[in-house]
């Protein structure tokens, strides 16, 4: 590959992004901040609908309406919790020689150690398992 084949392919994909939305959702999320800020200076859905309508968006003022809403949900699930941009971890991070080995059913135990109620356990302990089943049915043996 040359060096010049990624930057064919970044300005192939600058003119793909340069072009306007296929579907209007994706218009309605394009122009969510603007849509945003027409709220904040006291415009209401209507009035936003009406001057997209009378701009050429064909759509029903309920669809604008179902569009907006879900476009906004989306928009306030994937911002990160308290306006910090979620960042990955870097590759260093991920294989630190020094951690202490991560056990994968370590929630399991936990959970198993911690449940609430009566739970019948047929089998030994894991602290009694270096007993035979002789000793700890002698051990266990009712008086």
């Amino acid at each position: 590959m040359s060096a010049s084949t990624p930057n064919r392919f970044r300005l192939t994909l600058e003119k793909l992004a340069a072009e306007p939305p296929s579907t209007k959702t994706a218009l309605v999320r394009l122009l969510l901040p603007a849509i945003e800020a027409a709220f904040a200076s006291g415009k209401t859905w209507k009035d936003v609908w009406q001057c997209l309508a009378d701009d050429g968006l064909n759509m029903s003022y309920e669809t604008f309406r179902k569009v907006l809403s879900r476009a906004r949900k989306k928009a306030r699930a994937s911002a990160a919790p308290s306006g910090k941009s979620p960042e990955l971890p870097s590759v260093g991070s991920l294989g630190k020689a020094d951690a202490a080995p991560r056990d994968p059913l370590a929630n399991l135990k936990r959970l198993e150690q911690n449940r609430p109620g009566f739970h019948w356990r047929a089998t030994p302990s894991a602290k009694d398992s270096d007993m035979s089943w002789a000793e700890w049915r002698e051990k266990n043996k009712r008086q």
